[in-house]
C-alpha cells in the first residue's frame, strides 16, 4: 500500500482542542497518511448512533474519521495506545459503504472487546487480515452481562471499491491515553492538495509597517500576493484563508476580502486551506503577517530659530529654516537617516512637494510643517514639526563713568562692564551680556573681553551681545566708558581699643561716623578696598557694624555715584589698638597668726616693656586701694586684689588675684600598721589645717610627697615631717615601727648574731617582754627589747638551726605572736 508521509498537523490540532467527536465534524483521511498524538474527547453534540447491540452500547470519548478509497483493495488499520496500561480500552465502529451521516445504518465492523476482561497482553486493536470475524466482545455466551470479556481486539479488514467511503468512530471506552493509527492494506486513498514547498509560511509570511493616515498599529495586507509560488496552479484546489486553525480545518467563517485583509495585532497568524472541490480532501498551513511598530522617536519637534531681519525689518517674525540644520538638530548621531519635509501630512504620507535645503516662514512668529523620517530599521514616520521665530533683545546702549584716583590723571582706569547690564538688558533677567571690543567680534561672538576691564582711551566705546538666555537670540549694543578725574578724600575714624574679647586686631567700626555727605539723587557704598570700590563688587552690607579684615589697620572705601556715574572716592582708616599684654589671674595666700608675712603681688604684665609705658591702679574687694600707682603690691590680709593696666593708647586690661589664707598642719592622729608577715608596714599621718600639706620621712628637705600614707616602711624609729606648700611652715613628730626579723645567723661573724624586736621604743615600752619557743612550744628564752638579744642558746649551748616562735607582751596588754629562722 502506498504510503504518504506527510504529518496531519491540522489534525492532531482539531484533536487536541475541538474534538471531532460527531460525524458532521468528522475528519476526512487521506493519501493512506499514519497518524500520530489524536485523542478522542467526549460523546459529541449530536447522538449519531443508538442500539447499535441489543446491549444498547453508547458512544463515549469519540473521534469520528471519514475514508474515501479512490482505488479498491483491501482496508485495515492499527490502534496503538501511547500507553500500554491494559485499563485503557479503545473501541471503534465502521459504517458503509457510501453512508452519510444522516443514514448510517448497521454498523460494518465492531470490536468490544477489554483488555483486562479478556486477559490480553495488549490493549492495541484494529483490523487486520488474519482476522476473520467481524464483530467481537460481546460475550462468549452473547450476554449482555459479559461484554468486553471475549476477542483479541482485531476483527477482519474490508474488502473495498472504487470510489466508496466509509465512517470510522473510534471510542476511548476506559482509561485516558493519546494514540496512533497505521493504516494497512491494498486500497488507495485520496491524496490531499500539497504546498508545493516545504515551509509554506517561509514564502507566505509578510511585514508591513502602518504607513496609512492613522497610527492604530493597523494597516491592510494582501494575503493572496505570493500564494501562486506555494500552489502552483493545482487543479480543483480551492483555497481558503482564516484567522483560527479550527475554522481552517473545517473549512468555516473564511477571510472574505484576503487581499485587503486589515490586522487585529501586531504578529497574527493566518491559516490557508488547500481543500479539493472533488475528494474533499484538504490540507492547512499557517503563516505570519507582522506589522513592524518600530517607529522612530522624535526626541523633540519644535526648532527655534531668531528673527534674522534678513529683509531689514526688525522682529517681523520671519526667517529663514535650513533643513539641514533641523535634522542635525533632532538626530545628530543618525547619518543614515533618511528626513524629508513637506507642507502639509497628506504630502508627506503622498511624497509630494518636498521641500528642500531651506523654509521661509510665511506665517509671522510659528508656522507647521511635517517630517517624514525612516531608514533601515524604522518605518516611516511622519511627525508635525513646529517652526518657532523667536524675536531679537531690544537694542541699547548705556554709559559708564568711573572714577580716576591716580596721581597723573590719565583717564585710564579699572571698569566693572557689568554694571552696565540693568541698562543693557532692561532689568529683564532672562538677558544675558558679554563685552568686545568692536562690533564684528560682538556679532560673531568672539574674543569676548572680561568684565573687569581697563579702558585704553578716554572715552572708549566697547559693544555688547545681549542675549536672551531662553531663546539663544542675540543683539548688538554699545557701551561708552568715560573718566572722571577726583582726589581721594581721606578720613580716619577714631581708633578703638581690642576690647571685644578676642584679642586679634578686629574689631566693629560704624562706617556712617566718617560723615560722608550725599544729596538726594546721589548714593554711597562702602568696600574693603579700591580696587572693589572702582568694581563695586562686594560692596559691605551692614555698615554700622563693619569687621576690619585687616587686623589692627586697614582702610576702607566709599564710592559717591549718581546715575551710575562715579563721582568720588573716600578712603577711610580703621584703626584697632592693643591692650596690655598680661596674666589676667592669680593667686596666692598669706599665713595664718603671722603678721609679718607678706604677700607680694604683681601687674603680671608679659610683653617686652618697661614697666613705667603703663599706669597702675590697685583694688581689694572691689576698693580702690590709694596711693598705690605702683606694678606690686605687698598685702598681708586675704581677699580679692585687682589692678587695672593701662597703656599710652589709653587701652586697659585688668589683672585678679586671690589672697586667701594658709597655715601650718596640727596632726590628730598617726596610724601605725606593724608587725606584719610580708613587711607590708605603713604609716598614715591624720592633720588639719587651711593649707595644702606635703609629707616627708626622716628628712625636713624632703623628698616631699601629696600622700598622707608611706607604704612598706620597714621596721624602725622614724621622724614624720608635714609641709605647707603655701610657705607656712613645716611640723614634724618621731614615731616607731615595730618589726621582727625573719631570721638571724649566730656565727659570731658580726653581722645579724642577736634576734630581737626592732623599732620599739624602750622609753615607752620599757617593761614590755618577748617569749621565744621551740616548734614543739618550749619556751627557750625570755628577753626584753631593751637586750642585746637572743644569741641562739639554750642553757648555753647552741640550738639547731630551725624555726623558732616568739610573743610580744607589751605594758598596754597588746600581744604580737610570729615565727623567725635561725639559720647557721
Amino acid at each position: 500500500m502506498n504510503r504518504v508521509k506527510i504529518f496531519l498537523l491540522f489534525l492532531i490540532v482539531s484533536l487536541k482542542f475541538y474534538g471531532q467527536n460527531d460525524c458532521k465534524d468528522f475528519v476526512t483521511v487521506c493519501g493512506n497518511n499514519n497518524l500520530s498524538d489524536l485523542t478522542a474527547q467526549g460523546a459529541g453534540l449530536i447522538k449519531d448512533f443508538k442500539d447499535i447491540t441489543r446491549c444498547k452500547i453508547p458512544e463515549v470519548s469519540s473521534l469520528w474519521l471519514k475514508v474515501n478509497i479512490q482505488k479498491g483493495g483491501t482496508l485495515g488499520f492499527t490502534l496503538t495506545p501511547e500507553s500500554s496500561d491494559l485499563g485503557i480500552d479503545f473501541d471503534f465502529y465502521v459504517f458503509g459503504p457510501n453512508v452519510s451521516c444522516d443514514n448510517l445504518g448497521d454498523p460494518i465492523r465492531y470490536t468490544f472487546t477489554n483488555p483486562q476482561l479478556a486477559k490480553q497482553s495488549t490493549n492495541i486493536t484494529g483490523m487486520s487480515s488474519i482476522a476473520s470475524e467481524s464483530f467481537e466482545g460481546l460475550g462468549v455466551q452473547q450476554d449482555c452481562k459479559d461484554i468486553g470479556t471475549n476477542g483479541d481486539g482485531f476483527v477482519q479488514w474490508l474488502t473495498t471499491q472504487d470510489n466508496e467511503s466509509y465512517f470510522i468512530v473510534i471510542c476511548r471506552y476506559s482509561g485516558d491515553s493519546k494514540f496512533s493509527v497505521t493504516w494497512n492494506g491494498s486500497a488507495k486513498l485520496y491524496e490531499p492538495p500539497t504546498f508545493k514547498t516545504p515551509d509554506p509560511g517561509f514564502i507566505l509570511n509578510s511585514e508591513k509597517c502602518d504607513t496609512d493616515s492613522v497610527d492604530d498599529n493597523a494597516t491592510l495586507f494582501d494575503l493572496t500576493q505570493k500564494i501562486d509560488a506555494v500552489v502552483q496552479n493545482q487543479p480543483d484546489i480551492t483555497i481558503t484563508y482564516h484567522t483560527n486553525a479550527n475554522d481552517a480545518i473545517l473549512g468555516e467563517n473564511p477571510i472574505m476580502h484576503p487581499e485587503a485583509f486589515r490586522n487585529t495585532s501586531l504578529k497574527q497568524k493566518i491559516y490557508i486551506r488547500l481543500t479539493n472541490s472533488i475528494t474533499k480532501c484538504f490540507t492547512t498551513a499557517d503563516f505570519s503577517i507582522s506589522l513592524n511598530n518600530y517607529k522612530l522617536q522624535f526626541p523633540t519637534t519644535t526648532f527655534d530659530v531668531c528673527d534674522d531681519s534678513s529683509d531689514g525689518n526688525d522682529n517681523n517674525g520671519k526667517s529663514k529654516f535650513y533643513l539641514k540644520d533641523i535634522t542635525e538638530t533632532f538626530f545628530p548621531n543618525k547619518k543614515d537617516l533618511n528626513i524629508k519635509y513637506y507642507l502639509t501630512q497628506a504630502d508627506a504620507e503622498n511624497n509630494l512637494n518636498e521641500l528642500t535645503e531651506f523654509f521661509y516662514n510665511t506665517i509671522p512668529a510659528q508656522q507647521f510643517i511635517y517630517a517624514k523620517a525612516s531608514d533601515s530599521f524604522y518605518c516611516p514616520t511622519i511627525r508635525k514639526i513646529t517652526l518657532n521665530v523667536n524675536p531679537l533683545p531690544a537694542k541699547t546702549s548705556a554709559t559708564l563713568r568711573q572714577c580716576d584716583s591716580s596721581k597723573n590723571g590719565s583717564g585710564l582706569v579699572l571698569f566693572n562692564l557689568d554694571q552696565a547690564n540693568s541698562e543693557l538688558t532692561l532689568e529683564n533677567p532672562n538677558m544675558v551680556t558679554h563685552f568686545f571690543l568692536n562690533k564684528n567680534d560682538a556679532e560673531n561672538n568672539t574674543n569676548a573681553i572680561a568684565p573687569d576691564f581697563y579702558n585704553t582711551t578716554n572715552p572708549q566705546t566697547l559693544y555688547a551681545s545681549i542675549t536672551n538666555s531662553i531663546t539663544k537670540c542675540s543683539t548688538v549694543g554699545t557701551l561708552t566708558l568715560k573718566t572722571n578725574p577726583v582726589s581721594i578724600i581721606e578720613h580716619t575714624l577714631n581708633p578703638v581699643c581690642d576690647d571685644d574679647g578676642i584679642e586679634d586686631g578686629l574689631h566693629l567700626f560704624d562706617l556712617s561716623d566718617t560723615g560722608i555727605v550725599t544729596s538726594n539723587l546721589q548714593t554711597v557704598k562702602y568696600y574693603s578696598s579700591e580696587k572693589d570700590a572702582l568694581l563695586e563688587k562686594d560692596a559691605i552690607e551692614n555698615i554700622k557694624a563693619y569687621q576690619n579684615r585687616i587686623p589692627y589697620n586697614q582702610d576702607v572705601y566709599a564710592r559717591v555715584e549718581e546715575n551710575n556715574n562715579c563721582l568720588e572716592i573716600h578712603k577711610i582708616n580703621l584703626e584697632v589698638n592693643k591692650l596690655p599684654s598680661i596674666e589676667t589671674a592669680g593667686f596666692t595666700n598669706v599665713c595664718e597668726g603671722s603678721s609679718s608675712y607678706y604677700a607680694h603681688l604683681e601687674s603680671g604684665i608679659t610683653e617686652n616693656s618697661i614697666a613705667s609705658n603703663f599706669s597702675y591702679e590697685w583694688t581689694k574687694d572691689g576698693i580702690q586701694i590709694p596711693n598705690q600707682i605702683l606694678p606690686t603690691l605687698d598685702v598681708n590680709e586675704t581677699g580679692i586684689y585687682t589692678v587695672t593696666v593701662k597703656n599710652k593708647f589709653n587701652c586697659s586690661k585688668t589683672r585678679t588675684i586671690e589672697v586667701t589664707t594658709s597655715n601650718k598642719a596640727t596632726i590628730t592622729k598617726i596610724d601605725i600598721t606593724d608587725l606584719t608577715i610580708n613587711d607590708s608596714n605603713k604609716i598614715t599621718v591624720i592633720v588639719t589645717g587651711k593649707g595644702e600639706y606635703e609629707y616627708a620621712l626622716d628628712n625636713p628637705n624632703g623628698p616631699f610627697q601629696d600622700s598622707n600614707t608611706f607604704e612598706n616602711v620597714p621596721a624602725g624609729i622614724y621622724e614624720v615631717y608635714i609641709n605647707d606648700k603655701k610657705n607656712c611652715g613645716t611640723i614634724h613628730k618621731t614615731v616607731a615601727v615595730i618589726g621582727a626579723p625573719k631570721f638571724f645567723t649566730p656565727n659570731n661573724d658580726g653581722h645579724n648574731d642577736y634576734w630581737n624586736i626592732e623599732g620599739l621604743n624602750t622609753d615607752v615600752y620599757k617593761k614590755a617582754v618577748i617569749f621565744i619557743y621551740d616548734r614543739y612550744g618550749k619556751l627557750i628564752k625570755q628577753i626584753h627589747p631593751s637586750d642585746l638579744g637572743w644569741d641562739g642558746t639554750f642553757t648555753g649551748n647552741p640550738l639547731p638551726s630551725d624555726d623558732y616562735w616568739y610573743t610580744l607582751k607589751l605594758e598596754d596588754n597588746r600581744e604580737a605572736k610570729g615565727h623567725f629562722s635561725l639559720k647557721r
